[in-house]
């Protein structure tokens, strides 16, 4: 996992080495990238590869307006929550959004098994240690 961490980090020194010195750094920009490409690399083994396009990935910009939505739904009253306004109709389809890649990684990983000590691997393998049971 170390290794996953080190990749992650090396991509966005080697961006900032491409700027070069007299670029602007945008340290919130970049430090969300790292973090969400580090959480996706090491917990499920997928790469969002975030430093090689100017764009947010779509699970990125989703989970982004799904947590501010969220934020904002604390405030409104039950009923403006169900009602098929704007702001309701995106945070669902940020949902999808977000479910349809897990789902697509889920079933990746299981028509393709790997070897190795992630996230994914012990959720969808681990097992109770004293039933033996998923």
């Amino acid at each position: 996992m170390f290794d996953d961490m080190v990749d992650v980090a090396s991509q966005l020194v080697l961006k900032w080495e491409r700027f070069g010195p007299h670029h602007n750094i945008d340290p919130t920009n970049d430090f969300t990238r790292l973090t969400f490409d580090t959480i996706a690399l090491c917990a499920f083994n997928y790469r969002l590869n975030s430093f090689y396009t100017e764009s947010e990935h779509p699970f990125v910009k989703a989970m982004g307006e799904f947590l501010q939505e969220s934020g904002m739904r604390t405030i409104k009253p039950s009923i403006l929550k169900s009602l098929p306004f704007g702001a309701n109709v995106k945070y669902a389809e940020n949902m999808k959004t977000m479910n349809n890649l897990a789902d697509e990684i889920i079933e990746d990983r299981k028509r393709n098994p790997i070897e190795k000590k992630d996230l994914l691997n012990a959720m969808l393998l681990g097992r109770d240690p004293q039933t033996g049971s998923f």
